[in-house]
């Protein structure tokens, strides 16, 4: 996990110096759907490979998960604003933040869901997942550019990949609840037979 952590966190920040940069720059797709996400992913499993590190003390202070599920909502939801995302391109400092702050989510997100009982994780995922859907087919419908530094035909494809990622996102945590769930029914199988010996 800790080689997968440092080699998403390379990949992402990669996209934000040249030559990559000019991926980002010239493709909305590039920026919103692969730099951005593979920010949340190295977040993520870094909290995963460290979490004495990046959770010891934060613990207590996200009860529920609600602390970090909270952190990582406001952070995605404020890189979702297409002006923030033109900031993004045009000025280093804003591109620092979203590389740092990104970063942040994806720790948050982790520690979020691993303390976060199911119900927490369905009004979490519930609010974010259609958030991100609308915002993928609004700029796929709309005839505006809201993003400046994009055509309008690069914005277009990024909303069609948007409502793609929050579909692909929501079955990957339906997944990941069945698996959650089997080894209760499991155990619960393991009893009724016990009692019925």
């Amino acid at each position: 996990m800790k080689p997968l952590a440092l080699l998403l966190a390379l990949l992402a920040a990669s996209l934000s110096l040249p030559p990559l940069r000019a991926l980002i720059e010239q493709s909305m797709v590039w920026h919103m759907l692969v730099q951005m996400p593979l920010l949340v992913a190295a977040g993520a499993c870094a909290a995963a490979a460290w979490p004495q590190v990046l959770g010891g003390g934060w613990a207590r202070f996200n009860r529920f998960g609600l602390t970090g599920l909270m952190l990582a909502q406001c952070i995605t939801a404020y890189w979702m604003i297409p002006a923030l995302v033109d900031r993004a391109v045009v000025l280093p400092g804003a591109d620092a933040a979203k590389l740092a702050t990104l970063w942040l989510a994806g720790a948050a997100l982790r520690q979020g869901m691993v303390q976060a009982p199911l119900a927490v994780q369905l009004f979490f995922l519930g609010y974010g997942l259609p958030m991100l859907a609308w915002l993928g087919f609004h700029l796929a419908t709309t005839q505006l550019r809201l993003c400046n530094a994009y055509s309008l035909e690069s914005q277009l494809r990024a909303g069609q990949g948007l409502v793609a990622l929050a579909a692909v996102l929501g079955l990957a945590w339906a997944f990941s609840l069945r698996r959650q769930l089997m080894p209760d029914t499991a155990s619960a199988a393991g009893r009724s037979v016990v009692d019925v010996r």
